[in-house]
């Protein structure tokens, strides 16, 4: 079975700019698998983001969705119907008075019936749970409740894959739950989701990480495996997670535990277990 989305030799470099921003980088991404994307500011995190769905074009390489090539003029706009994005600050998305509105705003575009675009828009803002902000104006709710109706608005579309881009990095912490819970619910539904994030405590949650730097692709595989390499992600500029770094000190302290644990009810359960051994 081939991947839902290939890239092959991909190098991406933008117009007047004197060196590349992504050097030579092959993935494959499964169907419904949850991927994180790591990496510092100019590492190439966005780019690659961008190049999912033909934003960005490869100078050099191919970027294939559902074998459908991000090149091909003729095959963009069902690429884009696959893969949907959703951006740091959902303000940029908004294009309607109403949420409602904004909603159907997207669905007017593909071409569904009214009566399509409104069983659409009560389907997604109940599953997103935004059924109450309809008659609202966009620019009027709070953050989390913002991005919740961008993602609804993506989801109202139906795609296969959706790419976060810094979706929570301008949220409040309960902004950042309510989203990361939305996110959680989505991948359960079936969508492969992929994050853009700098945040170490929402890359947990995803099946498998990418890290990148300087436009490379440095380091891939599993949180486990990923987070268990302390030195090689200090050097390339990046945190770990608390409980995975609390961890680290407790090794260090003569405190070893049986496995990497990425979050703290797990690091509690794992330091308890160790204990009552004794």
């Amino acid at each position: 079975m081939s991947a839902l989305i290939s890239l092959d030799h991909v190098t991406f470099q933008y117009e007047n700019a004197s060196s590349y921003a992504l050097t030579d980088l092959t993935v494959s991404i499964e169907a419904n698998e949850w991927i994180a994307i790591l990496g510092r500011n100019g590492s190439g995190k966005s780019t690659f983001g961008r190049l999912l769905n033909g934003l960005h074009l490869p100078t050099k390489g191919t970027v294939l969705v559902s074998g459908m090539s991000t090149k091909s003029d003729q095959d963009i706009w069902s690429i884009r119907r696959v893969v949907g994005m959703v951006f740091q600050n959902p303000d940029h998305q908004f294009v309607a008075t109403t949420v409602r509105d904004d909603l159907a705003f997207g669905l007017e575009n593909i071409g569904l019936t009214r009566e399509e675009m409104e069983d659409r828009i009560t389907k997604y803002a109940s599953l997103v749970g935004i059924s109450h902000l309809l008659e609202s104006e966009p620019h009027r709710l709070s953050g989390g409740q913002k991005q919740r109706v961008a993602i609804a608005g993506i989801m109202a579309m139906e795609p296969e894959v959706i790419v976060f881009d810094e979706a929570t990095s301008m949220l409040d912490p309960i902004g950042r739950k309510e989203v990361m819970d939305t996110i959680s619910m989505l991948h359960q539904r079936g969508v492969t989701i992929i994050s853009i994030t700098h945040d170490m405590d929402e890359a947990v949650l995803a099946s498998r990480l990418l890290l990148f730097h300087e436009g490379k692709l440095a380091l891939e595989g599993r949180p486990e495996e990923v987070f268990s390499q302390k030195e090689r992600l200090l050097e390339l500029g990046l945190s770990l997670p608390f409980a995975v770094d609390l961890q680290h000190e407790l090794k260090e302290q003569g405190i070893a535990l049986g496995k990497t644990c990425l979050s703290e009810s797990e690091l509690i359960h794992e330091l308890w277990t160790l204990y009552s051994a004794k």
